[in-house]
Formats: C-alpha cells, structure tokens, sequence
C-alpha cells in the first residue's frame, strides 16, 4: 500500500514537471505580483476595455464588448470583405500557441478563446485605422478622454494579446506593408512617452522577438543616442550612491535645468548643473509608469531605464518643496495640482520594486562627489544668502562700493598726495 502510494505521488509530480518545464518558457503575458498589485491595484485594472482573458467579463467592461464586434463590422465593410472566416482561419492555427503565452490557466474553451482573439485583434487594428483617418464620429471617440482610455487600457500588463496575433492581422490588412502599422501604433504614444522611437523596422523574425503591445512600446522606450554614446562610455564600477532631495543638493551648490533631450531619461550632469528633461504628471502618469516598471522587472536581462528614472526622481523628491523647486525650473509640469500629490507619486512608485541602478550610477556618483567639496557649499551659501535676488546683488554691489570708496578715503588721508 505504502509503495502504491509512492509511485502514485512521484507520477503526479513528473507529470507536473513535465507540463511546467512544457509551457513555462512560453510564458510571456504574466499577472501584475501581489505586492505590486496592492500598493495601487487600479493601476494595472482597464478602465474601459478588456484584451485577453484575465479580464475579460467584468462587469464595467462588458459594454465595450458590443463596440468590438462593431469595429469588426467597420474593419470587414473597409476591406470589402462580407465575412470574418478569413481573420477566424488565420488565427486558428495560432490558439495553442497563443493560449501558451499566458501565465495564468484559462478555462476559456477553445471556441470562446479563438473568438477573443479574432474580435480584440481586430479591433485593435481597427481602432488604429479609425485614429488615423480622422474618423472621430463613432460612439467610443465621441465621449470625452475615451480615446486616452483606450489608449492606456492597450498598454496594461495584464492586457494583453501576443504580438504574433496583430502581426498576422496586419499581414491580412496591408500585406508586406505590416511595419505600416507598427509605426503608427508607436506614434500614438509617443506624445505620452517622449522619446519613443518609431523609427523601427521589423520582419518575420525579428518580430518574434516581440512579446506583445505593451512590450513593443518599452522595447523602443529609450535615451536619446547622444545620450547612450556618453553612458558607454562613462566608466562602469558597479558602485552607486544615493542622492539627496533636490532642496538639499540646491543647499550644496547643484543647480538645476530643464534638459533639451528629446527622451525622459536624458539627465545630465555638468558643471554643478543637473539638467532633467521636462516631465509631465497627469492622472494617467503613474499608471503608466507602473505598467512598464512591471514589464522591465519580467525583462532582467535588459536595461531597465524607466525603473531606475523612477528611483532617480524618488531620490530627488521627498516633499512638496522640491515639486515646487523643479516646477520653478521647468522640469515638472504638474496637471495634478498639487505639489504633495506629485511627491506621494514618485515616493511610492517603486515600493517593493526590485532595482539596482546602473544607467544612472555615473550621474548619482558624481552629484555625490561635486556636493562632498566644501568650496561648493560655500559658494552655494553666498549665492543664496546674497546673490537669490537682484535686489540682494546691487545691495552687496553697493556695499562693497563704500567700502572701496571708505577704504580710499582712509588711504588718501594717510598718505595726501603732494
């Protein structure tokens, strides 16, 4: 008995391995971690519209289900077609492996799954045309800040449908012209990511390497190229420290800039001069953020730019003070409203975040370094003390006029001239 109960519970567990070590490795559409889930779980929660099966029938969602098979209709009526047996038949071959890229197990049948993916393809693919042809008159764009919605709902983790699904959908709309649609999609967000690259060109293999929509927007979320020539060739040690708040580096002599570069992640530093890219806070920001801090921690093995962004900016904002010091200098444009507000935001985007800073290591020492001399500090103090204002410039200016003009005098009255 014992022995059967040996042999029944190593088979189960083989059979398990078997099936793990089977599909794991084509996991690549995950579920948000529970300790990032319950810091702001309505970050990573769509809004309007369900992709893929981890939300697909909630409740608040179901309306947008009718507005996709309208899509569809839109889609087959543009393209002539009376029918969606050709989109249903290409991506029939492609359940199995599409079901595989989920982490999470659906109970979804076949049948329902390969419905979702003909009916949330294709009204991604549709949505996409309707944006770019100007045609604002449909239902879903007439409602104010519904396209930002739908916009944000596409690029949630756990929104997703694998890439290969869209790839083949464009293949049927344009043929070998696929890349037509990469480059609008991107160019969507770029307005929301500044420093999206759209200038990519992708095939049949290289486009293997895209994981979903979300993945194709952070794989191409980058530094300006001046910027990642200057960091390779920055010496790397692996040594980084922590900065303080930007209240206190200005007490230590750092002044701060609006950078020029094109890409969020553009901070510089030079010559006692921190130069950070304009950076807008809006309601949608942190979710956004959080969404693709959530795909850089699946992606260890490549650089994790946002993430250490977002712990770079935590550094330098402790308070509302330092919101207002880098609204003052351009560098916030805050749409929330409140200073407090944009601080809570950055203090609480990487709680439980895994990070080790490399990109911004270079930058972080050498704040560090500049703010250790004590000359800086110094010269930080005469600034702020006599030199903040105009005002307190021409008085100095003035003071130490008469006490040239005293100091003459005296030296005149010493030594008469002849």
């Amino acid at each position: 008995m014992a022995d059967e109960i040996r042999i029944t519970v190593c088979t189960r567990i083989e059979g398990k391995l078997q099936a793990l070590s089977s599909t794991f490795s084509k996991h690549t559409i995950f579920r948000v971690p529970r300790l990032l889930y319950e810091v702001n779980e309505k970050a990573y929660e769509p809004e309007i519209i369900s992709i893929g099966p981890y939300h697909r029938g909630k409740r608040h969602l179901k309306m947008m289900e009718v507005r996709k098979v309208e899509f569809l209709g839109m889609l087959l009526g543009r393209t002539n077609g009376h029918t969606a047996e050709p989109y249903v038949a290409a991506l029939r071959g492609m359940v199995e492996k599409a079901h595989n890229c989920y982490s999470e197990p659906s109970s979804i049948s076949t049948e329902d799954f390969l419905e979702m993916l003909v009916l949330d393809g294709c009204f991604i693919v549709e949505f996409i045309h309707q944006l770019l042809g100007g045609n604002m008159d449909g239902y879903i764009f007439r409602l104010t800040g519904n396209v930002d919605r739908i916009l944000h709902d596409l690029i949630l983790v756990e929104n997703q449908l694998p890439f290969f699904v869209l790839w083949e959908l464009f293949g049927l709309m344009r043929g070998n012209e696929r890349n037509f649609y990469v480059w609008h999609l991107l160019a969507l967000f770029r307005d929301r990511m500044p420093g999206l690259r759209v200038d990519v060109v992708y095939d049949n293999t290289s486009i293997e390497n895209v994981k979903h929509l979300l993945d194709l927007v952070h794989g191409n979320w980058l530094p300006s190229r001046e910027v990642m020539e200057d960091y390779s060739r920055a010496p790397i040690d692996g040594n980084w420290s922590f900065i303080r708040s930007a209240t206190e580096l200005k007490e230590a002599g750092i002044r701060f800039k609006k950078g020029e570069g094109n890409s969020l992640f553009d901070i510089m530093f030079r010559n006692g001069v921190l130069e950070i890219p304009m950076i807008r806070i809006e309601d949608s920001t942190e979710r956004l953020y959080r969404n693709v801090m959530v795909c850089e921690q699946f992606e260890k093995e490549n650089p994790r730019y946002l993430t250490e962004f977002a712990k770079f900016m935590g550094w330098l904002i402790n308070s509302g003070k330092d919101v207002e010091l880098l609204c003052h200098c351009g560098i916030i444009e805050n749409w929330l409203g409140s200073d407090e507000a944009v601080a809570a935001m950055f203090n609480r985007l990487t709680d439980n975040v895994g990070i080790s800073i490399e990109f911004y290591a270079p930058i972080s020492n050498d704040v560090n370094e500049y703010c250790n001399k004590p000359l800086h500090k110094v010269m930080a103090n005469l600034r702020y003390k006599y030199f903040n204002t105009a005002w307190a410039f021409i008085s100095v200016l003035g003071g130490a006029s008469l006490l040239l003009l005293g100091l003459l005098q005296t030296v005149f009255t010493i030594f008469p001239r002849h």
